[in-house]
């Protein structure tokens, strides 16, 4: 068991959750949390001062990380590699969150193939405190997507909207998974035009809620099942039932709170289904609504 450096430090000022409540909170979720880590490289948000104070994002595995915690060295797009870190084991989920981690980022594939996902995440981005309407899209957004035959859970995010996930067979590139993402973000947010909307730049939202398929990225993350939130309460990322919705806010839960949830995750019930079916209409559905996608680049848009 990892032993608590400065077990007194103040992690969440707040409610005055200290580092050992940030250890013993990854303890108690190490059981429902690490098989949805296992083999996924990492992004860790670490605050080592606490929340109060800036964090940072860490994707390269630092020298000093025990052994235990894998290592996979991944190309860069403009040169030179990234060495993340893989998490297969409690006590480095443990020894991570006494390096002050808050919040656990992974990719949607996992090792030893990393060029094909398997889980499609859409991340419902609503104008901040906008509960009813990221309620709403949620709907909507599960709706469209079972009328794919695409099953889906959702999960708090413990910030501002929901993932809804979908387990999906790893036959699919990243690249042919990221543009179906896209694609069908792009026709439930034209069929819904008052309540979704695909555009990227806030300014361009004009209140509705973001559809984001951009997790679906090779190399881009989501938050990790049961993962805490650098936010003043302490909240968790949560999987929870579509008949909660109704009364579960994104950040329904915290640290406090979560213990009674460890054993409710339908996102690990989810079966791998074929993502095939699902593309062929949602290109026909663009192609009826006259979409034309253009390349996208994420800091020009």
């Amino acid at each position: 068991m990892v032993e608590v450096s400065n077990p007194d430090k103040v992690i969440f000022p707040e409610p005055g959750y200290t580092k050992a409540d940030l250890v013993d909170h990854y303890r108690r979720v190490a059981p429902a949390m690490v098989p949805h880590m296992t083999g996924r490289p990492l992004t860790l948000h670490r605050f080592p001062s606490g929340v109060a104070a800036k964090g940072f994002m860490q994707k390269n595995a630092a020298d000093y990380f025990p052994a235990s915690i894998r290592r996979v060295e991944v190309p860069k797009r403009d040169g030179g590699t990234t060495t993340y870190p893989v998490v297969d084991e409690a006590d480095d989920l443990s020894y991570l969150a006494n390096q002050g981690t808050i919040t656990f980022h992974a990719w949607t594939s996992r090792l030893p193939d990393l060029d094909h996902p398997d889980r499609i995440v859409f991340d419902l981005d609503p104008e901040p405190g906008d509960v009813d309407a990221a309620r709403r899209a949620a709907g909507l957004l599960r709706a469209y997507l079972d009328d794919l035959e695409l099953p889906t859970a959702p999960m708090t995010t413990g910030s501002n909207g929901y993932h809804l996930v979908t387990a999906i067979a790893t036959d699919v590139h990243f690249g042919d998974a990221a543009g179906f993402a896209r694609t069908a973000a792009t026709v439930v947010a034209e069929l819904h035009r008052d309540v979704l909307t695909h555009e990227f730049r806030k300014d361009k939202r004009e209140g509705r809620v973001f559809v984001d398929w951009l997790r679906n990225q090779q190399g881009a993350t989501g938050v990790v099942p049961w993962s805490l939130r650098p936010k003043p309460e302490a909240p968790v990322a949560v999987p929870f039932e579509w008949d909660e919705l109704a009364g579960t806010p994104p950040r329904r839960w915290t640290l406090a709170t979560v213990g009674d949830r460890l054993g409710i995750d339908p996102i690990a019930a989810l079966a791998p289904v074929d993502l095939g079916p699902a593309m062929a209409v949602v290109t026909t559905q663009a192609e009826e609504l006259g979409i034309e996608l253009e390349p996208f680049d994420r800091f020009r848009s």
